[in-house]
């Protein structure tokens, strides 16, 4: 049996454990479907299977146990006429499973599956494999590392799991990322910078132009805070330097940046480069202090979102540690012949650059990539809705040439041919028992009109209503 419909037997036979509680995933059990559609399909299972199972799972959470049973049951049953097991250990006739359980075969327990999503024991100081990113299940005696319930244990499952598996974050840290909506691994994967600081192309102020957008570091030689003429705005400025030249900042109704920001210290500022009397400025920029050791990198430097009590540096370390360990290990739903067509790095590879690009055109390329991703699950999803809505039944409006013709007789015109094919998709479409989904399109004048009005006129005859709207504009 192929290797994502195992893992789905471990889910299903741990949640039969766990009395159909839906715990056997943190989050329930239709996590598994952010990781699990994509393999499947690697492993060429039947996309109708595959959307029966997202379309169980999802509803799994909504139902009581018994229906939860009956659901996987069901399911199963499904997966078993498809994928006919050559060995199935089965418990003998006479002694049929307890209800409700779901039908499927007896194995050991899935430990590996059940302590993925349990936090791990802390390591000791002195375990250099150890990587903290890493939620690890315990180690069986005399089992490998990288088999299932290993340490090192590839499974995209455990990016379900809490923060608190992370070295150093214990359940005040997870509280604080929690107000950012990170709240499991998973999560940091796709907590995606909110700018960047290219410390690989710095430019010096004496080279800065009129409306450039950039990020410049200097050291702060002045600052001033005070009031309009007027009392109703705060002011505050500073004059940065970088031996070159100086940039004047200026920020507006931010008083408390007088107690933030004090002369020497060393600042990283991005924003558009304006002018004020001659002289370069920068209005409300962003900004942060520079922090050492970045400046010696020489490379671009992702900026997140903070939040009361998350300092840059320390989250900053965090999304190091979990991205470029779990990234790579990622099962890429787009297969390698799409990826190729559209010119798209992997998945792992665009997460890896776009938290810590090594280029601007490598950062480019992971941005186009996961874009491309959104607007693919949004047409997948788009596609879904119209196949559920194509599977309701509709009335069937059915009319005999005959009566089509006598309507199409008191015309005081014959129908074009775009007009007659027109009408008949329409009849096509409303005796076809789905529901129809048309736009009728032409010029002005085209007789668009009278192919609706005798799309109407077949419902009318069929006893249902409709409705003609009719927009006019006036010059």
């Amino acid at each position: 049996m192929q290797s994502s419909l195992e893992k789905l037997r471990k889910f299903f036979r741990l949640e039969h454990e766990n009395h159909y509680a839906n715990t056997a995933v943190i989050g329930g059990l239709a996590n598994i479907l952010d990781f699990w559609i994509g393999e499947a399909r690697l492993d060429q299972i039947p996309e109708d299977l595959i959307q029966s199972t997202g379309t169980t799972l999802r509803a799994y959470e909504g139902q009581d146990p018994t229906g939860r049973a009956e659901a996987l049951a069901a399911l199963w049953k499904q997966v078993l006429a498809r994928f006919p097991e050559e060995t199935p250990a089965r418990k003998p006739a006479g002694d049929p499973p307890p209800s409700p359980a779901p039908v499927v075969p007896e194995e050991k327990p899935a430990t590996a599956t059940a302590e993925a999503a349990k936090a791990p024991p802390k390591p000791a100081p002195a375990s250099p494999a150890h990587n903290p990113a890493a939620p690890a299940a315990r180690q069986k005696p005399g089992q490998a590392a990288g088999q299932p319930g290993s340490g090192t244990s590839k499974r995209p499952i455990a990016l379900n799991a809490s923060l608190t598996v992370l070295s150093g974050v214990g359940p005040r840290h997870a509280a604080m990322l929690a107000r950012l909506g990170i709240t499991t691994l998973g999560d940091m994967l796709y907590n995606y910078p909110r700018r960047y600081d290219d410390y690989s192309s710095l430019k010096p102020i004496r080279d800065l132009f009129y409306g450039q957008a950039v990020t410049v570091i200097g050291t702060v030689t002045f600052t001033e805070a005070r009031k309009t003429r007027n009392g109703r705005m705060h002011i505050f400025e500073a004059v940065i330097t970088d031996g070159t030249g100086s940039l004047r900042l200026t920020f507006f109704n931010q008083p408390w940046l007088a107690n933030r920001i004090k002369d020497g210290d060393a600042l990283s500022v991005s924003g558009k480069v304006e002018q004020y009397l001659g002289r370069l400025v920068m209005n409300s920029p962003d900004w942060e202090p520079v922090e050492v050791e970045n400046l010696h990198t020489n490379r671009i430097v992702p900026v997140y979102t903070l939040t009361q009590n998350v300092v840059q540096k320390w989250l900053r370390k965090l999304m190091h540690q979990v991205v470029t360990y779990w990234a790579p290990k990622l099962t890429d739903h787009l297969p390698e012949t799409i990826r190729k067509a559209a010119d798209l790095p992997d998945l792992g590879t665009a997460l890896l650059q776009v938290h810590w690009p090594a280029s601007q055109e490598k950062l480019h390329a992971a941005r186009r990539r996961l874009a491309f991703d959104e607007i693919f699950f949004l047409q997948m999803g788009v596609l879904r809705q119209r196949r559920d809505w194509l599977a309701v039944p509709g009335r069937v409006f059915e009319v005999d040439d005959d009566w089509l013709a006598a309507r199409l007789g008191s015309l005081p015109f014959p129908l074009t041919g775009a007009q007659q094919r027109a009408v008949a998709d329409l009849r096509s479409d409303l005796k076809s028992g789905r529901p129809m989904n048309r736009l009728l399109q032409g010029d002005v004048g085209s007789g668009k009109t009278v192919v609706a009005a005798l799309g109407a006129a077949v419902v009318s005859h069929g006893g249902a209503q409709t409705a003609i709207m009719r927009s006019e504009e006036h010059t």
